[in-house]
């Protein structure tokens, strides 16, 4: 991708002048050749300890602003991280952290590659666990969030499982070249993840109803991460690259990447309200959503639909933890 300013160095010249002393490496879709126009810059900051990540606008480009410690860059923490780190572009590396790092992670990304996907298979069984419990108490709502968020699990799980790091908003791209041979891996993810109202209508009413949330995660709690977590900024990008994918007529893709935006959205209110459920969320005198955006964010899927695409996402998930 280029910013509208010029390529990467130019709009990334602020922040290589700030963190003078640190290492700095592009990550993410525009590291591997996948960045569209509206896709941010993921960049890595590698200084002598970890800040909070942040999301920014520098003129007209849009930063993912990330920070770790030159330990964390010879050791990732988790598999995805080397698998990151692997990947990563530097842009300054004078004291060659990045490259021994990137050459140490990429040795092994093989093996970071099969981990990572057995941790995203687990999690995606005890989500589908939740789901089913939801299903149990009659919790439609719950069980339909659930079943999103254990689509998505289940995706990366078989992303991973081919060596393809993720990305979000070309996640269903990935998908399809991963899933070639083998159609009903792709079918679980769409049918679970309810991509079927993927239409212009179904696009823009998620995307205004993800922005909503967000500016609930921004005003509408008092927790104290809650506004570095999603900045203005973020919302900006979001938007940006919605509107990008339905101009593109990349309707599936859009809804997709607005799912998995939904599902961050809303395990953050729920991590803010611990004691809470989606159906407290949406309820009661302190709810903070309500029925109207619901249905826009495409939570309002039947019983039927959500046993069924539980069912098929139940066969996947088993089929590939036996590969």
């Amino acid at each position: 991708m280029k910013a509208k300013g010029g390529p990467a160095a130019t709009a990334l010249r602020p922040i290589l002048d700030t963190y003078m002393d640190s290492a700095v490496a592009l990550v993410g879709c525009n590291s591997r050749g996948l960045g569209r126009y509206s896709c941010e810059f993921d960049v890595l900051v590698v200084g002598g300890e970890r800040r909070q990540s942040t999301t920014l606008k520098i003129g007209e480009a849009s930063i993912d602003l990330l920070f770790c410690t030159e330990k964390e860059v010879l050791k990732p923490p988790d598999p995805e991280h080397a698998m990151a780190v692997a990947l990563a572009k530097p842009i300054r590396d004078t004291s060659l952290v990045l490259s021994t790092g990137s050459a140490a992670s990429y040795a092994v990304f093989a093996e970071s590659a099969r981990e990572a996907s057995r941790g995203r298979q687990a999690s995606a069984l005890k989500t589908m666990g939740r789901a089913e419990a939801a299903l149990a108490k009659g919790a439609l709502l719950d069980a339909d969030f659930w079943l999103l968020a254990a689509s998505y699990e289940y995706g990366y799980a078989f992303l991973l499982s081919k060596e393809i790091l993720p990305s979000p908003s070309h996640l269903l791209a990935q998908l399809r070249e991963g899933s070639k041979g083998s159609p009903s891996s792709f079918e679980g993810v769409t049918i679970g993840a309810g991509l079927e109202a993927a239409g212009r209508a179904g696009c823009g009413a998620r995307m205004e109803g993800v922005t909503v949330l967000h500016d609930a995660l921004r005003e509408g709690s008092k927790a104290a991460t809650a506004e570095s977590e999603w900045p203005k900024a973020r919302t900006e990008i979001l938007v940006a690259k919605s509107q990008e994918l339905m101009i593109r007529m990349e309707l599936a893709e859009c809804y997709s990447f607005l799912g998995q935006e939904l599902v961050d959205d809303m395990m953050a209110l729920l991590r803010i309200h611990p004691k809470w459920t989606l159906a407290t969320l949406t309820a009661g005198k302190d709810r903070l959503i309500g029925e109207r955006l619901v249905r826009q964010v495409g939570l309002a899927r039947g019983e039927p639909a959500v046993r069924a695409g539980l069912s098929l996402l139940k066969r996947q998930v088993s089929l590939l933890t036996r590969q």
